[in-house]
């Protein structure tokens, strides 16, 4: 054989032997871009239901890093802006954004597979926002214009996914369904919503509304595990059932559900619920215990549940005596012979202090009322200096107190109180008015007032 004949089976042979070889998986989505603007922020988070990582930015804000994922809806944030992503193995993406006008100018850029896909979820994002403007505005709609506004906005978001030409199928009928749960999520929540709009709790929706639910797959795991947007809409769907007092009723309905997936999942969404004041609290307990195996959790909800049962109208409160600004002790007991107003707070809780304006004004209208505005707050012993700089930057008054263990403080743990801001309402000799009362921003604090006014 000649050598120009044995060069040429040799490479013909290595030709077969690569054409033969597997090809090699991609397991990975690669993902780009730059933040202008971008002062303070120094990385950008992608996240998942049990994946986070941060990509550093460099000094001119780009970016970019090799993400080994799962296929499936992630979120991307950069500082405290954030947008949803799908992502699959194999997608390459790049983002512009200018973190100054986040929304309006985040964009996918490359010709990268993905990229329509992602650049669809941006559209909708801001299509959303223009569609339903505001919660206030969109529950404070009577049920006429409510429908309205949410047909227009099912129909343009059905619109925008036709028009982005999206030839993942897979994703797009998947998307068409996520559209249609958070189309039906909204009349869930609307009754409640609208009450707390309105501030008329006594209104009721129209049975016309629960038909737009009657055909709702309890049972779509698939959607459960992948979609948030069907997981809020059966957590809004039982939800608005519990608010309603259909509480055995729903539990019933959930102890029904065949995924076990999904009975599980829902479960954590209602413990929440078991709270002083709340009427449903003893029913939500015993339904949440017939449904759930988990034994720490029962043991946990049980704890506080036998707390609760005895924080109801008229029993004795809870004591406290707890450190003032001045570093004196101030108890329950000295302030005996007034009507008090307890809020539980903490320098770092954003809630509480959205409320400081409406509780500092509630003050002033009741300063001549027999009612004592008494703080304390949960902060950690380390944070005490910085308790006592907000109190006096923010010229809180009332009576403002220290509790002694965060969280663990006796008086916070009798009240089961797992989330701040709280406020409670104790009578003159010490028992028990509201142990759940409304924050100094609702209007039914005035009408709780009022009321212990006239009994003055």
């Amino acid at each position: 054989m000649s050598v120009k004949l044995k060069i040429l089976s040799i490479i013909t042979i290595v030709l077969f032997t690569i054409s033969c070889q597997p090809t090699a998986q991609i397991d990975y989505a690669l993902i780009s871009g730059k933040v202008t603007n971008a002062k303070g922020i120094s990385y950008v988070t992608v996240k998942g239901d049990d994946f986070s990582y941060d990509i550093d930015l460099n000094s001119d804000g780009t970016f970019s890093d090799t993400l080994r994922i799962q296929r499936g809806y992630y979120r991307f944030f950069s500082g405290r802006e954030r947008t949803g992503l799908f992502l699959d193995q194999g997608y390459d993406l790049n983002l512009e954004i200018d973190q100054s006008q986040f929304d309006e100018t985040l964009t996918f850029t490359s010709d990268g597979k993905g990229t329509k896909i992602n650049n669809y979820l941006a559209n909708k994002a801001r299509l959303d926002e223009k569609l339903t403007v505001d919660f206030q505005t969109l529950f404070s709609k009577e049920e006429t214009p409510f429908i309205e506004t949410l047909s227009d906005w099912k129909s343009k978001m059905s619109e925008l996914l036709k028009s982005a030409e999206i030839n993942d199928t897979q994703f797009a009928k998947v998307e068409s369904r996520s559209v249609t749960y958070e189309y039906l999520t909204q009349f869930a929540n609307y009754e409640y919503y609208h009450q707390y709009a309105t501030k008329n709790s006594s209104y009721k929706a129209p049975e016309e509304f629960k038909q737009y639910l009657a055909d709702i797959d309890l049972n779509n795991e698939e959607d459960f595990n992948s979609l948030g947007s069907y997981k809020s809409l059966l957590q809004s769907y039982f939800g608005a059932m519990i608010e309603r007092g259909e509480v055995k009723e729903a539990f019933a309905a959930i102890k029904g559900i065949e995924s076990s997936v999904i009975k599980m999942g829902l479960v954590p969404d209602y413990i929440y619920k078991v709270q002083p004041g709340n009427e449903h609290a003893e029913a939500i307990y015993q339904g949440i215990i017939s449904i759930t195996s988990d034994s720490a959790a029962v043991a946990s909800l049980t704890e506080k549940i036998e707390k609760i049962r005895k924080l109801q109208t008229g029993m004795s409160s809870a004591p406290f005596a707890y450190q003032n600004i001045d570093g004196e002790t101030v108890s329950l007991a000295d302030l005996k012979g007034k009507y008090i107003y307890v809020d539980v707070w903490a320098t770092w809780c954003g809630p509480c202090l959205r409320e400081i304006p409406a509780l500092k004004q509630l003050e002033t209208d009741y300063h001549e009322a027999p009612v004592e505005f008494v703080s304390i707050s949960i902060d950690a012993i380390k944070d005490f200096q910085k308790w006592q700089e907000m109190v006096a930057e923010k010229e809180l008054k009332g009576v403002q107190l220290f509790a002694d263990n965060s969280w663990q403080s006796d008086f916070v743990k009798a009240y089961a109180i797992d989330g701040i801001p709280r406020f409670i309402v104790i009578d003159p000799e010490g028992k028990i008015i509201d142990p759940n009362a409304p924050r100094p921003s609702d209007p039914e604090i005035r009408v709780l007032f009022e009321g212990l006014e006239a009994q003055s």
